[in-house]
């Protein structure tokens, strides 16, 4: 049974825009089995995805694969759509692949409308690269909108058994992570909690529930569920950063501390983990640990703005405010729209006694509407400093 997501126009708008892939979602994505339905009636379904290795026509194997998608499209409006199957569908992995013509001659190849209360069924073939396994999005061009359905068999039947039924463990976090990564955050909760309740410990349920509580900013639930994360349970390092990524940008310095040390002291901490943990000592007052991070990350070469904040921050601690202000000021050349570095940058130079570089600072954080926080802050300096 097809399960049918209807939407309202707003929340089509926020949707049909930057088509991404399942781990690097934008905004709420579908999944096969789904009804699709746009607001101008236009129903798309994914029904079947098929993937196998490419055959040379010499009997050799490349290394590539050839992908099959089924798909239905019902018109319940009162415009006509014309469908180009090799221009207006492509498939997303680690890199994007048109969709093209088959040796078979299965795959819809030519122009074809989808008049008013009639439907289409076609199927789409693909090549891909043989080595990105990642779960698939079918990206749909419709007018100026573009939509993308999720390709995964496995997470269909998932969503199914999850509205019937009971979830392992390992379903509700598999399930769980694809719908917060498509931003369907209410229904990710539907999911995971009950799993949760039965493995409360489990690393894994608690940040999903913790990255569902902190959609809807609702700071004291993801506290208690970060809270009850145990750090000698986290055994990966990818699991410590995505922990640690959270805690720190909710203010959890001293859990995010706890996940990552560990990896640190052995040696297994990325670049971008490592200026993570960096960034949690700052805040944390641990200023010689920090830059300890920090300065083989810079010698390096690193190319993070938030390094460069950070670096000038601990300057600033040292009451060397030339050396802070270039490292701000280099944060801010990397990532001009970085209102945390342009507040700073202006508090450097009012120190300095340099009032007309401070507020230019500070006006440009207003303008580039920040958290309240900051933006505040850059407002009471600017009464501050009127003359």
């Amino acid at each position: 049974m097809h399960r049918k997501i209807y939407f309202v126009l707003v929340v089509f708008f926020a949707f049909f825009c930057s088509p991404a892939l399942l781990a690097q979602a934008g905004g709420p994505v579908f999944f096969m089995g789904e009804d699709v339905l746009h607001p101008s009636g236009f129903v798309l379904t994914v029904n079947e995805y098929v993937r196998r290795p490419f055959q040379s026509g010499l009997g050799g194997q490349a290394r590539q694969d050839e992908v099959y998608i089924n798909l239905t499209m019902v018109n319940t409006g009162v415009k006509t759509f014309s469908i180009d199957p090799l221009k207006d569908f492509e498939l997303e992995l680690h890199n994007t692949f048109p969709a093209v013509i088959d040796q078979e001659g299965r795959a819809a190849k030519v122009s074809f409308n989808v008049f008013p209360s009639t439907q289409s069924r076609i199927d789409l073939y693909f090549k891909v690269d043989s080595e990105q396994k990642v779960a698939p999005v079918l990206k749909f061009k419709l007018e100026d909108s573009t939509v993308g359905v999720v390709c995964d068999a496995e997470l269909e039947k998932l969503l199914q058994k999850g509205e019937e039924g009971t979830l392992t463990t390992e379903e509700a976090i598999r399930i769980g992570q694809a719908l917060i990564n498509a931003g369907r955050f209410s229904e990710a909760e539907k999911n995971v909690k009950p799993a949760l309740e039965r493995d409360p410990a489990n690393t894994q349920l608690l940040l999903q529930m913790a990255s569902v509580e902190d959609a809807s900013y609702n700071r004291e639930n993801v506290g208690f569920y970060l809270q009850q994360i145990n750090p000698g349970n986290i055994s990966s390092q990818q699991e410590a950063f995505a922990v640690g990524r959270l805690a720190v940008s909710l203010g959890f310095y001293p859990l995010a501390i706890a996940v990552l040390e560990p990896f640190a002291s052995t040696g297994r901490l990325e670049d971008q983990q490592k200026l993570l943990l960096a960034r949690a000592y700052y805040y944390e007052n641990r200023l010689t640990e920090s830059e300890q991070l920090l300065t083989p990350l810079l010698a390096a070469g690193t190319s993070e703005h938030t390094a460069f904040f950070t670096m000038g921050n601990l300057y600033d601690k040292k009451n060397e405010l030339d050396k802070a202000i270039e490292y701000w000021e280099k944060a801010v050349e990397i990532e001009p729209n970085y209102a945390e570095a342009q507040y700073n940058l202006g508090v450097g130079y009012f120190k300095l006694k340099k009032l007309d570089k401070a507020r230019e600072c500070w006006e440009r954080v207003r303008l580039l509407r920040p958290d309240s926080e900051t933006l505040l802050a850059a407002e009471e300096a600017l009464k501050a400093t009127e003359y």
